[in-house]
């Protein structure tokens, strides 16, 4: 692949000079080489010979000696080559390892023709302070003098480079020093020029900012593209958690990703919901909680992909460009680190990139140029977090300079955890009615870019067209059906019923039981184990011992007409369910194991100081569902059949009825219905009954049409209320 030296160009004038390419037409050079009216040409030595070209922009020879010339055709196709970077130095201190390009007098061969050189040499900033110069002091034995003038001749208007950085335009070679040092022109003098910048833009619209060099070791920013190319390669594939006998669930960041939106604390200024872009620019330490599958490590892998590649938006515009040192604390936890030193910051990630220059790290954030990502703080065992945290505070007392963001869970850390440090919190908000469209828009365009990948292209164009069936099917069923788009809050709950969408050929099932048994899997045992987090609490529950443990909180809440329990109530409730589970209970102390489930099971949070509910209602009756059915009180659950609050729970708990159950339960209902005072009482009755006749697994024709003789008796709907108790399922029944 091309690479910047590539972009070198022999200049003829009046003199004959150097140049370098910034587009495949325009050409930056010395001013001295030509007169007003001189013809220039110019030529590459992979090039098609000499171009005739135009100078759109001259400088004074002795303030900025640079030029510009357009070239009438292009002069290389540069389509391979590195976008080129322009960068100024941010120091005095003395930088080896940069070089400048050229073809000058004391590379002649054969007579007269022209060769290219390339002079190492260390720059020093100081050198030319006063004239506006940079000096580089080459690191071989000076030419030999020539009689009539400078056997540097020629070189005027090379690049001089510190890395792959363009930072000055050769421009003389000072008297004194035997021809030792070759003073340059800096590129971030002459941009200050109005004239100069108005021409650049006019013929390449698209020129770089300026980077700066504050490094004394040049060779960091050849490793830089390297280590950019690693991080995009390592995240710029977003894992969506699918579930049984789905395909691939790695999909492109760029097309996955959503803006969510996030909310600071109530009480300050602009604590208002906006989008996270707009709040982390302007935030430099952010502690940024979330709900599990909110959406906390896509943000972060997205953050780093594109301030690397400086595509962020413009509301992010301090971070563009910044180098990403992701750290996932669970592989801190995993591979023992509890410390990791600034040299270690590259590594933690494991990304397939060569070792860096010794000391590039510490440089970076001295410099003021990274991003510290350090992703799920409550991924590290609890007595841990605080040795964690001492080690965040003292690396950016170290380097005040960083920008850092952290992400946790709600209940990991308390509220002032990193005050001290100039830490603001930011918490990640449910997703929206449009969010919601939009996540599932992208997760189908994610989801045909898997077809890519396919090696029947037959079989990728049925895929393509399926998905493109599905897609407006799903958004329907959203708009249709408030359950299903409330639980789809969160990116990863979306992405669950787009996979079972998709899974299931288009049908989500007519009943919730199986989405939020799939849910539940996913949450409560899969995803860790996929994420191969390693008992973070120090509890390993399997999935069923999490149910049952929140099945006792859910039932409390129900019986109790609640939404919310204190810790002591929760500590309560567990209690009596460890009675019966053994090896959870040899794990650890009741408070642990709750702990355990408010942040890994992703179904607990605690809103507020010792306020413990559950992320969405309905995971709260289903649980409680099953904790009747399993704990044999479908008795209780009929004593409050005529309670709206216990309605959903009866509704769910049919789906989790054998046979005989199933036959009680819808009896009890319709007995209760017959001995109904009035009809506002049995109404909904009627409609619960219907409701479970029809989701019934086993039902007997003579019950099956006593229940809808019974509902028809009361047809039809007197208003609005009425029909919405019935749902559109027992509405689409009795048409």
């Amino acid at each position: 692949m091309p690479s910047v030296e590539d972009r070198l160009v022999a200049v003829l004038g009046a003199r004959q000079g150097s140049g370098v390419l910034l587009t495949p037409e325009l050409v930056l050079t010395s001013a001295h080489l030509f007169g007003k009216d001189d013809a220039v040409e110019v030529a590459a030595p992979d090039g098609g010979g000499r171009m005739p070209c135009d100078v759109v922009w001259s400088g004074d020879p002795g303030t900025y000696d640079v030029a510009l010339l357009v070239a009438r055709e292009p002069v290389l196709p540069l389509g391979q080559a590195p976008p080129l970077r322009w960068g100024k130095c941010a120091g005095w201190q003395p930088m080896p390892r940069c070089q400048v390009l050229g073809f000058p007098r004391v590379q002649r061969y054969a007579g007269e023709e022209l060769e290219a050189v390339q002079v190492p040499g260390t720059l020093m900033p100081l050198a030319g302070r006063m004239r506006g110069r940079y000096v580089l002091h080459a690191d071989h034995h000076p030419p030999a003098p020539v009689p009539d003038g400078s056997p540097w001749a020629g070189l005027s208007g090379g690049p001089v480079f510190a890395g792959p950085l363009l930072i000055g335009i050769a421009s003389g070679d000072p008297m004194g020093w035997q021809h030792a040092s070759i003073e340059s022109v800096p590129l971030s003098a002459v941009i200050g020029d109005d004239g100069f910048r108005k021409a650049l833009l006019n013929h390449w619209p698209g020129a770089p900012e300026f980077e700066e060099v504050t490094s004394a070791y040049p060779e960091d920013l050849s490793y830089e593209p390297a280590y950019a190319k690693a991080v995009k390669a390592a995240y710029s594939r977003l894992e969506i958690f699918g579930l049984e006998e789905l395909s691939s669930g790695d999909w492109d960041l760029d097309t996955a990703y959503l803006s969510l939106e996030a909310q600071s604390p109530s009480g300050r200024t602009g604590s208002g919901p906006r989008r996270i872009e707009d709040l982390l620019g302007s935030r430099p330490r952010t502690v940024l909680r979330g709900e599990a599958g909110a959406g906390k490590t896509t943000l972060v892998w997205w953050l780093a992909c594109h301030a690397v590649g400086r595509t962020l938006p413009g509301q992010l515009a301090e971070l563009d460009g910044l180098i990403p040192f992701v750290v996932p604390m669970r592989s801190l936890a995993a591979r023992g680190i509890t410390s990791p030193t600034p040299s270690q910051l590259p590594k933690i990630a494991r990304l397939p990139v060569d070792r860096p220059p010794d000391g590039w790290a510490g440089r970076v954030l001295e410099a003021g140029r990274g991003l510290l990502l350090v992703d799920g703080m409550d991924e590290i065992p609890q007595a841990d977090r605080e040795l964690a945290r001492k080690w965040l505070a003292g690396l950016l007392r170290m380097y005040p300079r960083t920008r850092c963001l952290v992400t946790v869970r709600p209940l990991a850390v308390g509220s002032d955890w990193l005050e001290q440090e100039g830490f603001e919190e930011l918490r990640l908000l449910p997703m929206g009615d449009e969010d919601i469209r939009s996540f599932a828009a992208a997760w189908h365009r994610a989801a045909r870019l898997e077809c890519d990948r396919y090696a029947d292209e037959h079989w990728a164009k049925r895929q393509r067209d399926r998905l493109d069936k599905l897609e407006p099917e799903l958004g329907h069923e959203f708009e249709r059906n408030s359950v299903l788009r409330d639980l789809a809050r969160t990116p990863l709950l979306c992405a669950v019923i787009c996979a079972l969408h998709r899974q299931w050929n288009g049908l989500l099932p007519k009943t919730r039981w199986d989405l939020y048994s799939a849910a539940l899997s996913l949450m409560l045992a899969r995803r860790d184990a996929h994420r191969r987090i390693l008992k973070p609490e120090g509890i390993d529950l399997t999935a069923d011992e999490s149910r049952q443990l929140l099945q006792r909180i859910a039932v409390w809440l129900v019986r109790n007409g609640r939404a919310e329990l204190s810790r002591e109530q929760a500590v309560r409730q567990l209690d009596l369910a460890l009675r019966g589970l053994r090896r959870v209970r040899a794990q650890g102390a009741t408070p642990v194991v709750l702990a355990y489930l408010l942040n890994r099971s992703g179904l607990l949070q605690e809103q507020a100081p010792d306020s413990i509910q559950f992320i969405h209602r309905t995971f709260q009756d289903y649980l409680a569902a099953k904790e009747f059915q399993e704990s044999d009180c479908l008795d209780e659950l009929l004593l409050h059949a005529a309670e709206e609050q216990w309605q959903d729970v009866l509704r769910l708990a049919v789906g989790h009825c054998g046979r005989s159950e199933e036959k009680r339960l819808i009896a009890g209902l319709t007995a209760a219905a017959d001995a109904a005072p009035d009809r506002e009482t049995e109404w909904p009755l009627r409609a619960l009954a219907a409701h479970c006749a029809l989701h019934a697994k086993y039902i007997e024709d003579d019950q099956y049409q006593q229940v809808w003789a019974g509902l028809k008796r009361l047809l039809p709907a007197r208003d609005q209320r009425e029909l919405h108790s019935l749902g559109q399922e027992v509405v689409a029944a009795v048409r």
